[in-house]
């Protein structure tokens, strides 16, 4: 996966939940055929598995999610993060991005997860290597801290800090999280999972050193990245509207990039008449406001359609010369 981030929705009806506690052994969903030749189905494909095996029964057979949960659950959110040294994810309450966009309502998941994936660990988890685990490499940075004070400390700090009279930069936050009560820090380690009730704050600290690279289970060495994968569970009352445009998805970024452009125009084109404001009626009233929508709502297709070409391509030649 070259892409740095990426994000899927997954709906409950993609997942088996029935009699889930009463397995010892975790699901195999197994990849078909057309979601192994089209990458937006893989990952798909790749984000249930994880559901399944992390979230529904794990390997230890414990319950994770409540059964009562999982029935007001409409689906899960899913998304990848590879960081490079010097990236980090600002202080912030996780809620559904387009129902924010759209009504500017903030409304948290039920529970967030992470799990790490890279062969990584933090300085205080030691290398910890049981019969038939990877070997890890040492992560400076990268912790994950979450403040179990919820939305009480939201509402007090806002997001990235802007409620603050100065705000506060990661390592800064790092350092107070020391002092400060409510704070919990858990350290990078491979197959680590974390679960969250959906109303507290976090972050994840910046990651300070990275191996230059790491060895494959066939002794190859390969560069590495710190990888997580985040989950979002989002209740029936507006898990369809997450579905539509899951953050990090392409669906996602492409509205984000037409309503800034759409802002952006708005405020070069206002005048007294409309008082610098767009509205649906201003919009069917004009016909010039309604022609540059459709142009850029047309511009931004094809621009994503030459890179789904692309990417196909590239896809393709990377088979070919493996096989």
């Amino acid at each position: 996966m070259k892409a740095k981030v990426w994000g899927v929705y997954v709906s409950v009806d993609d997942l088996q939940l029935r009699n889930s506690t009463s397995r010892s052994v975790p699901i195999i969903l197994e990849v078909q055929q057309d979601e192994a030749e089209n990458l937006e189905l893989y990952r798909h494909a790749l984000a249930r598995q994880a559901i399944q095996e992390f979230l529904v029964n794990n390997l230890a057979g414990q319950e994770v999610i409540s059964q009562n949960d999982w029935a007001r659950t409409h689906g899960v959110a899913v998304w990848v993060i590879a960081s490079d040294c010097d990236d980090e994810t600002e202080y912030h309450l996780d809620y559904a991005e387009q129902v924010r966009y759209e009504t500017n309502v903030i409304f948290p998941p039920i529970y967030g997860a992470t799990l790490h994936v890279s062969p990584l660990h933090n300085d205080t988890c030691g290398e910890t290597v049981e019969e038939g685990q990877r070997k890890t490499s040492l992560l400076e940075g990268g912790s994950f801290y979450v403040n179990v004070k919820g939305i009480e400390h939201y509402e007090k700090y806002g997001h990235k800090t802007r409620k603050q009279p100065t705000r506060l930069t990661t390592d800064e936050l790092e350092e107070l999280s020391q002092t400060e009560p409510g704070w919990e820090r858990v350290p990078y380690l491979y197959r680590r999972g974390i679960l969250c009730d959906g109303e507290l704050p976090h972050l994840s600290g910046r990651v300070r050193t990275l191996p230059t690279s790491v060895s494959s289970s066939e002794g190859v060495e390969l560069p590495i990245k710190r990888v997580i994968v985040g989950f979002n569970l989002f209740p029936s009352e507006i898990g369809a509207c997450v579905a539509k445009f899951p953050e990090h998805s392409g669906a996602f970024n492409r509205y984000v990039r037409l309503s800034q452009a759409a802002v952006k125009q708005t405020k070069l084109l206002s005048t007294a008449s409309n008082k610098g404001g767009w509205t649906l009626a201003s919009v069917r009233a004009n016909s010039k406001q309604a022609a540059f929508l459709k142009l850029l709502a047309r511009k931004v297709r094809e621009k994503d359609r030459q890179k789904s070409v692309a990417a196909a391509q590239t896809a393709t030649a990377s088979c070919t010369s493996r096989s």
